[in-house]
């Protein structure tokens, strides 16, 4: 993949990344094995981190002040995902012979936990314009749809060859 394969950061980045890598890895090391689930969601997050530093191309100052804000967008959106992912089931698992009343507090709950999500990325899109240069900025969505395709494509080759 293109991220590991053309590591052209400066020796900062890579201290940097070496850093968070090595962390990581103590942290899953060190994990009992009954929690390889924890340790699969680690070594995911580990080869984000990875991935978006690598095509980010941060300055030291700009990792500096990325890292938090991004850090604690990835909490608040995995909350709001969350949310959303326990009122799809809850419309799922709705009766329409329910009231109306109790219809209409369902499905304007689960607008607002869309709502929620969509709020959270243009708030923190103006804290990352504020960061880094807007083009950094575009990068970042690009990079992290490229991650998200490549994940699903890993998952669906390991699932293809029965791992």
């Amino acid at each position: 993949m293109k991220f590991i394969y053309n590591l052209k950061i400066k020796k900062m980045k890579k201290i940097f990344l070496f850093a968070v890598l090595l962390t990581i890895g103590f942290a899953t090391f060190a994990q009992p094995k009954d929690k390889d689930h924890e340790s699969r969601w680690e070594k995911y997050r580990a080869d984000k981190v990875a991935f978006l530093t690598s095509n980010l191309e941060l300055s030291p100052a700009e990792a500096q002040k990325f890292w938090p804000v991004y850090n604690k967008l990835e909490k608040e959106r995995w909350e709001a995902q969350k949310f959303r992912r326990e009122m799809e089931e809850k419309v799922q698992e709705a009766e329409e012979s329910m009231s109306d009343n109790n219809i209409k507090r369902l499905t304007r709950e689960f607008a607002g936990s869309l709502q929620k999500e969509a709020n959270l990325l243009v708030d923190y899109n103006e804290k990352f314009l504020e960061i880094l240069p807007p083009g950094k900025v575009l990068r970042l969505y690009k990079a992290e749809n490229e991650f998200r395709m490549y994940m699903i494509k890993k998952f669906r080759d390991r699932k293809k060859n029965g791992d």
